[in-house]
């Protein structure tokens, strides 16, 4: 390794563990310089442009990553979920679909993937991947997204069934009107 290589190296990873976002994408561009084809800098690259903010660019960078490297799961994942902060709900289904091929048992990309089915209508499409998402994380939001398709395709039983699964405590019940109310 160079050692402006390895400076820009240790000035990324630097940067990066005291949150000084401006200056690690300093030193992702210039590791590009050396590497313009690196599919792991230019994911790194997206990742921090998250953090500042400027998602056209992290969508370009990511799509640059894939470009370079199709089988780069992560940028993939992180392609779709920044379609998804965008609104581009249907590529974000399509590309979060191409994720789960390799990754099935990802709760993330099933809960991101029924999220996105949701925003496009099709909340019967959704149940499944929510159910999945519901089992691996179990966390609220899955829930919440699991009661939404639920009630969404009629099935209020099973809507509420979800919703009292919950448990108590004032979070979850602000949670529980807010899906019961809204549709």
């Amino acid at each position: 390794m160079t050692a402006s290589l390895q400076k820009l190296a240790g000035d990324f990873a630097r940067a990066v563990g005291q949150g000084n976002w401006p200056e690690a994408l300093e030193a992702c561009d210039g590791l590009l310089v050396i590497m313009p084809d690196h599919a792991g800098v230019l994911y790194n690259r997206a990742l921090v442009l998250k953090e500042l903010g400027r998602h056209e660019e992290r969508i370009d960078s990511l799509a640059r990553a894939l470009a370079c490297d199709p089988g780069h799961s992560n940028a993939r994942f992180e392609l779709a979920c920044a379609q998804m902060d965008k609104g581009l709900f249907q590529e974000a289904a399509a590309g979060f679909a191409a994720h789960l091929e390799n990754q099935p048992g990802d709760g993330d990309a099933r809960l991101n993937l029924g999220q996105c089915l949701l925003r496009l209508g099709r909340a019967g499409e959704a149940l499944d991947h929510l159910r999945a998402a519901q089992e691996k994380t179990g966390t609220s939001d899955t829930a919440a997204a699991l009661a939404t398709a639920l009630r969404e395709t009629g099935d209020l039983d099973g809507c509420e069934a979800v919703l009292e699964d919950l448990g108590p405590g004032p979070e979850n019940a602000a949670l529980r009107l807010k899906v019961m109310t809204q549709g």
